[in-house]
């Protein structure tokens, strides 16, 4: 049986415990302890074990992310929950452990999320009862618990730092688990912590001395001198690909030629390190060389995708996995588009495979740490292995580091200081970049791999935003001053609406057609679609926001310009028939389709009124 990859062994249970819809344990209620000690966890684990590896089973996670290690919970004392004296509190753990792993809380938090907070909220509870002489989950009261709290929000940080919502969040991280898991342990929490305030979220927001809205982001964004001193030391390193092969190379084919002098053998042909501007006699030296050309891969790779470190360790090697070209047409004309392809974990519990558009570079970068990572990687996949654990790929620990020693060999440096520079701040730039040459939020957001593209607005430039959007407003002014001058004809959903406007516009003095031009953008500011203008707003629209599923002919929103628009609207509606034929055995495209021709029929519709109106006034 399995669930997840989780294998459970439950022959010899005395009780059988109630099961889930993969036949897996869901709760250990009254199952006693040489019972659960007959549950395998993993294939390299069992209930029993200190620490459960679930590395098998997510092989395309670090190692690190998805092992908990209990004895990570350690106390004041010294001691930890595997110690004699603490060990009543490891039953505990286990039993919520194994609740988190096989039946999760509504939200659905993936293991690797739950192994990377172990040791924040529960562990500080643990703690407290530890302190305090309290053994169990179920022995908590209410004050026990509002002590506890007022413990953490009062602990302070170093310096004269504040507490911000988001360290007390850090803190409290695990306890909402906790007690949503109540039910399914033996010794859950009998009341809820944050009762009192509604949340975690509104106990952290109470209890701070600073508050950091939600759209607020804390990532440190790389100066523009920093982002280019950065990226042109990156492209230089890539040819520490051919010193390393070259080295390679060398080594393997060198033999050492040994002679007795004075009572001790010495080489007489040593190997040419200073060749490739390593030290005598300094193997490490070449483990420095691959960390210096990781670190220019993977600054290449993030600033040119925007993908999160995670995204960028999980590429796979060789090409077939990692690359991917299209000849796409666009606005006319045959272009290539260029793909990074890796997975993400953000979007989904278990690993999904997406694509990044990116640039040609981008592919020599791929390349450099294809071949010039070749001995790191021996019997694994990732372009980007661990230079520690053989088949695992490198951590964000350890491309981090790689990075900061990246800097400080070159000598990059803002304000006098080396940048500090970390895997997070590539994203930002990107978005700062592409936001800059024009890339639109929904783009943006498709780009990120965002579910809320209310996330995506903060990695942008506000600023930017103001003055785009003030820009748009002027320009919206403008077309409105443009459709309300004049009286040609105009058909689409919102055209009723122009034409009042329109009526309305020629009964006003010159000051007035001045301030009700100003304000029409308030409430729709005009865009440019392919048929026509779109004054966008919400509350009306039948696209969603999608301009590729725009109806024009019976959207509020929707102005088109009758001149020469029937030649068009008749091609296209021929052209739809024709495709009907065609696909006449596929329901879904010739449903799409149908749609289309009554569209067209309603737009042609709209305009031989629009043209007999016309013929009427003349």
């Amino acid at each position: 049986m399995s669930a997840g990859g989780i294998g459970i062994v439950l022959g010899g249970l005395s009780e059988s415990p109630r099961k889930d819809k993969f036949g897996l344990a869901s709760s250990l209620k009254g199952v006693s302890d040489s019972d659960r000690n007959l549950l395998a966890i993993s294939k390299k684990s069992s209930y029993s074990d200190v620490v459960w590896d679930l590395s098998d089973e997510h092989p395309d996670l670090h190692y690190a992310l998805v092992k908990l290690d209990f004895s990570l919970l350690a106390f004041k004392d010294g001691t930890n929950v595997i110690s004699p004296n603490k060990f009543k509190y490891l039953r505990s753990l286990r039993e919520y452990a194994y609740s988190m792993l096989v039946d999760p809380p509504s939200s659905q938090p993936k293991w690797s999320t739950f192994c990377s907070t172990y040791r924040r909220g529960v562990k500080s509870l643990v703690g407290f009862m530890s302190d305090k002489g309290i053994y169990t989950f179920a022995e908590l009261t209410a004050t026990d618990l509002s002590q506890f709290l007022e413990s953490l929000a009062c602990a302070p940080l170093s310096g004269e730092a504040k507490i911000t919502d988001r360290t007390l969040r850090g803190r409290a991280y695990g306890l909402h688990w906790l007690y949503e898991q109540s039910s399914k342990l033996e010794d859950g929490l009998v009341c809820d912590p944050f009762a009192e305030y509604g949340s975690m979220t509104q106990w952290s927001a109470r209890c701070c001395e600073h508050f950091i809205p939600r759209q607020a982001n804390s990532t440190v964004e790389i100066p523009d001198d920093v982002a280019k001193e950065l990226l042109a030391r990156a492209i230089e390193d890539l040819s520490l690909v051919d010193t390393l092969e070259q080295l390679r190379s060398e080594r393997a084919a060198y033999v050492p030629v040994r002679v007795q002098a004075e009572g001790k053998k010495k080489i007489v042909n040593p190997f040419p390190w200073h060749k490739y501007g390593v030290e005598k006699d300094s193997g490490g030296k070449v483990k420095t060389l691959e960390s210096r050309l990781s670190a220019a891969c993977y600054i290449i790779i993030a600033m040119l995708t925007g993908m999160r470190s995670h995204e960028v360790l999980a590429i796979r090697s060789g090409a077939s996995n990692h690359w991917l070209e299209e000849t796409i047409e666009h606005q006319g004309l045959l272009q290539k588009f260029h793909f990074v392809v890796s997975s993400t974990n953000k979007l989904q519990a278990k690993p999904t495979e997406y694509m990044w558009q990116t640039v040609p570079i981008t592919k020599c970068a791929l390349d450099a740490a294809e071949r010039g990572l070749a001995s790191r990687r021996a019997h694994g996949s990732f372009l980007f292995p661990s230079s520690r654990v053989e088949g695992q790929r490198v951590s964000s620990t350890g491309i981090d580091a790689a990075l900061r020693r990246f800097v400080a060999h070159h000598n990059i440096r803002y304000g006098g200081e080396l940048w500090a520079l970390a895997t997070h701040q590539f994203r930002k730039k990107f978005s700062r970049i592409m936001v800059r040459q024009g890339l639109g939020l929904k783009a943006l957001q498709d780009q990120l791999k965002h579910f809320d593209i209310e996330m995506t607005r903060g990695y942008g430039d506000m600023n930017l935003y103001v003055e785009l959007q003030r820009e748009k407003f002027q320009l919206s002014t403008e077309q409105y001053d443009e459709l309300l001058s004049n009286q040609f004809p105009i058909i689409g959903g919102g055209a009723t609406e122009v034409q009042e406007y329109r009526k309305q516009f020629l009964g006003m003095t010159k000051t007035e057609r001045v301030k009700f031009l100003q304000e029409l953008p308030k409430s729709a500011v005009v865009e440019q679609v392919d048929d026509g203008l779109c004054m966008y707003r919400p509350q009306k629209a039948l696209c969603g926001g999608d301009k590729a599923a725009c109806r024009p002919a019976d959207c509020n929103n929707s102005v088109l310009p009758a001149a020469g628009r029937r030649k068009t609207f008749e091609w296209r509606r021929q052209e739809n028939i024709r495709l009907l034929e065609h696909f006449k055995t596929e329901p879904l495209k010739a449903s799409f389709l149908n749609e289309r021709i009554v569209e067209l029929d309603k737009l042609l519709g709209q305009l031989d009124e629009a043209e007999k109106e016309l013929e009427r006034e003349s």
